[in-house]
């Protein structure tokens, strides 16, 4: 699962387990194979394969043997950390009291999350419904473009003036573009499509005809754009067995719509909760 928070939270899982990786709560039982134990405190085959997956996500390692044997000469080690800053009452700093309360905090949101996505799983009917929204509403137009990307307004105009003036757009973007990989290729950005760019530039391109070149600057966050399209065709839009059978845009299309349902979880929280802020 990619998903924004859990990503957070599988950082600060990792944090807790560099700090305590094997201790037990009291109430969970664990009668996994005992690997090894350190001054008394055993390390567990589960608790080797929730590090395993936690340390996985960080520093994936191929040879499984390898691995194994890695995963666990770690967990020693954090053991025998965790024990010496526990003898040396670091437990007790209030610094690490108040990182701990943030790192059980995120475990429990990423339990949550799992929760929430067991109990309202994305079935196929959903991903149908959601992907023929999308088709609708996707243009269905693909455009082969041209930028000259510069600074500010004044410079983008003058550009524009200097190519009514039969000036060579390829040149030009040599020249002043600060996009410096379309530029030294005359301003190419192959063809695109609707999200392939930020919003407000393929505004632009849709709004010209093939051949034409924009008569007014286009502004974006990464600065103003001189826009060419040289080219038009249909865009090519996969048939919903055809997007399904690609398996990863299933499981991204599937993560996005995971998002929603952490989204409109938190929502709906929000709403219930009685919140007190001093800002």
């Amino acid at each position: 699962m990619s998903l924004r928070t859990a990503t957070v939270a599988l950082a600060l899982v990792a944090g807790l387990v560099a700090l305590a990786a094997c201790e037990r709560q009291a109430d969970t039982i664990d009668d996994s194979k005992v690997l090894a134990t350190v001054n008394g405190q055993p390390i567990t085959e589960t608790e080797l394969e929730q590090y395993r997956q936690l340390r996985q996500a960080r520093e994936p390692i191929a040879d499984k043997a390898k691995e194994r044997e890695v995963v666990l000469k770690e967990m020693i080690d954090r053991v025998l950390l965790a024990q010496k800053a526990e003898a040396n009452g670091l437990d007790k700093d209030p610094e690490v009291q108040a990182l701990l309360k943030r790192v059980r905090e995120n475990i429990l949101v990423q339990a949550m999350i799992r929760r929430n996505l067991k109990d309202n799983p994305i079935t196929d009917d959903e991903l149908k419904t959601r992907f023929d929204k999308e088709v609708r509403d996707t243009h269905k137009t693909e455009y082969q473009v041209r930028h000259i990307l510069v600074k500010d307004e004044d410079e983008a105009r003058d550009i524009i003036k200097q190519l009514k003036g039969k000036g060579s757009f390829e040149n030009l973007a040599k020249k002043h573009s600060i996009d410096v990989q379309s530029g030294k290729n005359g301003g190419s950005l192959g063809w695109i499509n609707q999200g392939m760019v930020v919003p407000e530039f393929f505004e632009g391109v849709s709004r010209l005809e093939k051949g034409a070149v924009s008569s007014e600057p286009v502004k974006s966050d990464f600065g103003w754009h001189v826009i060419k399209v040289e080219n038009t065709r249909a865009a090519k839009i996969p048939t919903f067995e055809e997007f399904m059978g690609d398996r990863q845009a299933r499981a991204n299309f599937q993560r996005r719509l995971q998002d929603e349902h952490v989204e409109q979880m938190v929502k709906e929280l929000r709403a219930s909760a009685k919140i007190t802020t001093s800002e």
